[in-house]
Order: structure tokens, then sequence, then C-alpha cells
């Protein structure tokens, strides 16, 4: 038995795991003034075409930076010719910012796709979620104001894009309700589900459009099996503390939940069922205990594009780099004073941290190639529910891969 010098791991200490690289290190406009709170950095966002990252650094601040891809760099701030015509805005939202999400569009016949002479179908916009429960929509290009959607009465936490251009927006606020909002139809609010005295603070639609789940205070997870509320949700149980955060994998096959309660659960969206558990704190902490203060909630988490790498924000100061079919400890690891959220760029080879401080941190791990077996698993599942896999003619042990079987407890390859 090994000498026990960390808690935060299972079999090795954190100097015996890779360490992800810092690659880049922005601070914070604010870090030092005189008033602490508001100064966090709650949310950093990439669009999906790699083209934009957006920032809030606290102390109403967003920061709307281009990336250049080929380069894995950001446009420097004080170049006014900007990057093909991409320019940095710093914007003052007016409030403190505690939530962003990206969106594009296309065109659709015959809706209103117009906002102050901005077209959705040709401009990337940004959404800001705000301490007072607005919705700010801004043109990426010009760094203006589109227009500010009003209907929830507390902070919203949450927002995430539909990915099919579709431009339907889902919004989660502590005032306990989760909102749909069309952006082609004015800005419509379309749909409310409120579950009082539930604080919501994170949602997510699946990339294929299928799906919306939505985490947050008294242990909840719900899972909708369309995108409207129009019908009840599945609740997952397996939580003992608040939920903070969510994430589908690229083929939205799998789930994954980041709670308080140290652990992170993975999830089987068609079949609602629990795959695997990852833990931040060893031996895993009693229900008293993970219930309650235990200094390694679980704050942030991203899955990386090739639907196998997670990353996760830990209140014991490290970013964790998980490949889910690896039992164990993660793959790599990063020491971050006080992270608070993080999101994988579209391409995964940057891993945006934002800190309490303000401060944002880019990361990043060593390269590795994806199995055969895996890409082709990735492939099949963005067409194929699993009660449609269960249908194909191959053999049941290739139908135990398609569905994730893998990841079940005691079932390594």
């Amino acid at each position: 038995m090994r000498y026990l010098k960390s808690n935060s791991f299972e079999f090795y200490e954190p100097d015996q795991i890779e360490h992800a690289d810092v690659v880049e290190h922005l601070i914070s406009v604010t870090r030092d003034s005189t008033t602490k709170a508001g100064g966090e950095a709650w949310s950093c966002a990439w669009s999906s075409d790699n083209s934009y990252f957006a920032w809030s650094s606290g102390h109403r601040n967003l920061h709307l930076i281009p990336w250049d891809s080929n380069r894995r760099k950001r446009h420097n701030p004080t170049d006014n010719e900007g990057l093909n015509g991409r320019k940095y805005h710093l914007i003052d939202c007016g409030e403190n910012i505690w939530s962003l999400a990206f969106g594009s569009g296309f065109s659709h016949k015959g809706a209103n796709t117009n906002y102050r002479h901005c077209r959705f179908d040709q401009n990337l916009i940004l959404a800001t979620g705000l301490a007072s429960g607005r919705i700010k929509l801004w043109n990426c290009h010009t760094g203006l104001l589109m227009i500010e959607l009003l209907d929830h009465r507390d902070t919203v936490r949450c927002l995430d894009f539909t990915k099919d251009g579709s431009l339907q927006l889902v919004s989660a606020s502590r005032d306990g309700s989760l909102k749909l909002w069309d952006l082609h139809n004015e800005g419509n609010m379309y749909s409310t589900f409120k579950q009082q005295p539930t604080m919501f603070y994170g949602c997510r639609f699946s990339p294929n459009a299928r799906f919306i789940a939505a985490v947050g205070s008294s242990k909840t997870v719900y899972l909708w099996s369309s995108i409207s509320f129009n019908s009840l949700p599945h609740r997952l149980d397996g939580h003992c503390n608040e939920v903070a955060s969510c994430d589908f994998t690229p083929d939205s096959a799998l789930l994954a939940t980041a709670s308080y309660d140290t652990k992170i659960i993975i999830w089987d969206t068609y079949r609602q069922i629990k795959l695997r558990t990852l833990g931040h704190l060893f031996p895993s902490p009693s229900l008293i205990f993970a219930g309650g203060a235990n200094n390694h909630y679980v704050r942030s988490i991203s899955f990386g594009q090739d639907g196998l790498t997670l990353a996760s924000v830990c209140d014991d100061g490290f970013v964790r780099f998980w490949n889910i079919v690896t039992p164990g400890d993660p793959v790599a690891v990063a020491p971050v004073y006080e992270a608070i959220s993080c999101q994988f760029s579209s391409t995964q080879s940057v891993l945006s941290v934002g800190c309490r401080n303000g401060d944002v941190k880019f990361l990043k791990t060593s390269n590795s190639v994806p199995s055969l077996l895996n890409l082709c698993r990735k492939t099949v599942r963005r067409v194929l529910s699993t009660g449609q896999v269960d249908a194909l003619p191959v053999p049941k042990m290739l139908i135990s891969y398609l569905q994730y079987e893998d990841l079940l407890p005691g079932v390594w390859k």
C-alpha cells in the first residue's frame, strides 16, 4: 500500500501524473480591485468555428477575443487591424456576468432574422447571462448590443444554443426556471419549466438537438427527451449534493454531471442509467460529508471533441483531464488556484479555465491519437440511438461496445 500524501487521487500522487502545460495566462483588468466580490471569471466560451474566445473577467467586463486556430494563439488587443476582419472588443455589460454562449444560425424563409441591422445567418452572436436575470445578445464583429431578453427574476447561471443553426437558446436561472427562446422569431420566449425551490446552475442542448439536460440545487439532474418542456423530464438520481455542471458527448450518447459531492457521473442519455463515476476525493466520502462542505466541490466540466476526454475543475486546486473509459486516476492534471469554470475549444486543442480572481488560463495536454474503434463508435452513435443500435446485424460484443457498456464497472478491454 502506498503512503498516502494526497487524498485527491486514488492510485498516484499528482507528481506521478502527466501535467498539462499552461500555454497562455490572461490577467483580469480588475484583478487588483479593492472590491473582491464580483471579480470572478464565472464563464468562458469558444465559438463553434473557433474564431472567437469570450471571457467574463469580473466586474461587468466581457472580453471578446479573435482566435488564430492555425497558431493556437489569441489576437493581440493592441493590433488595430484585427485578425482577418475580426477585432478584439472589451465590453461593459452594465452588471456582473455569470454565463456566456455563442450562437450562429442559417436563414429561415419567412423568419425575421434582423435585429438592429444584423442578420443572424451572417454574423456570430454572443449571449451573456447577467446577475439581474437579463440576457444580452452582442454582435461579435461589431461588439454592439443587439437585443435584451427579459423574463428571468434572478441570476442567469447558464446559457446554451442548439448546434444545428436553428438559434434556439436555453437559459437556466437561480429563480428556479428554465426558459427556451427562439431567436429566429424575434427572440420569443416560447416555453418555461419551473421547479421551485430548486435553483438551476447548468443546462445543455445535446449536439443532435434531441435532448435538454439541466442541473441545480437539491441534487437535481433533469433530462428531457426532446428540445422542449412540453413533457415531464426524466429525473436522474445519483448525486447527494448540489449539481453544478453538465455536458454531453459530441455524439449525444452520454451525459456527464458534476456535483459538490466530489463526483462526476456519466449517464447513458437514451436509457437514463448510470455508467461510471469519477471521484475527486479518496476514500470516497460518506453521505453526510459528501452532502456538506468537503473542500472537493466539482464546479465545472467539459467534454472534448473526441468524446472520451473530459476536463473537470475541482476546489482541491487541480484541473483534471480524464479518459472516461480508463479506470482510476485522470490521465493528466494541472494545478490551478481557485479555478471555477472550464471549456474546451472546438478543436479540443486547448482548455480554457476561469479563476476566482478573474484570470483565465489556457491548458494543453500531450496529443493522443484516438483509436479506430472509438472513431467508428462516435460516427455510428451520432446517427443511431441506443435502441437502433440493438437492431444492428452485428455481434453482441460490438453492440455492447457501441452502447458504451465498456464504461460499466468491471468491464475492461
